[in-house]
């Protein structure tokens, strides 16, 4: 289960990266796509952000999914709060994109929990690279007796 978690955790840490790049398409295709009067349509931005939507959705769904590998692989308590804490900023970010649609002031935060996620998925995926690592490299010792 180690295994799973190590590779789980990088995938997803390599899917943050690419969310935050589609967002990044996004708004530029929507000011490509912006009308001859400079102005940009309800229409050019969802066509922009719609894999950035769809990919948020796989990517909450993962963190939850992460978080019961952890629980059931009983990788630890440690592994366990990261994954719940970073399973609750994954929810937060969906309920932060929601408000943000209604309240366009309150949008700073969608973009600024982006980066804690981007934060916590690489740190846990880090972590347990270097773990597998140092494992890998410990000596084995002969039981005593």
């Amino acid at each position: 289960m180690p295994a799973v978690y190590r590779w789980f955790t990088a995938i997803l840490a390599a899917a943050v990266l690419v969310q935050v790049g589609a967002a990044g398409y996004g708004i530029f295709h929507a000011v490509k796509e912006a009308d001859d009067d400079g102005s940009v349509t309800k229409k050019s931005l969802e066509d922009g952000f719609g894999f950035h939507a769809a990919l948020g959705s796989i990517i909450v769904i993962a963190m939850i999914v992460l978080l019961v590998v952890t629980a059931v692989g009983r990788l630890g308590a440690s592994k366990r709060k990261w994954a719940a804490l970073l399973a609750g900023l994954g929810i937060a970010q969906m309920i932060f994109a929601w408000i943000g649609g209604s309240v366009p002031a309150l949008g700073f935060l969608h973009p600024v929990n982006a980066l804690v996620i981007a934060a916590v998925a690489g740190r846990m995926a880090s972590s347990a690279w270097r773990e597998a690592k140092a494992a890998e490299s410990a000596p084995v010792t002969a039981p005593a007796g």
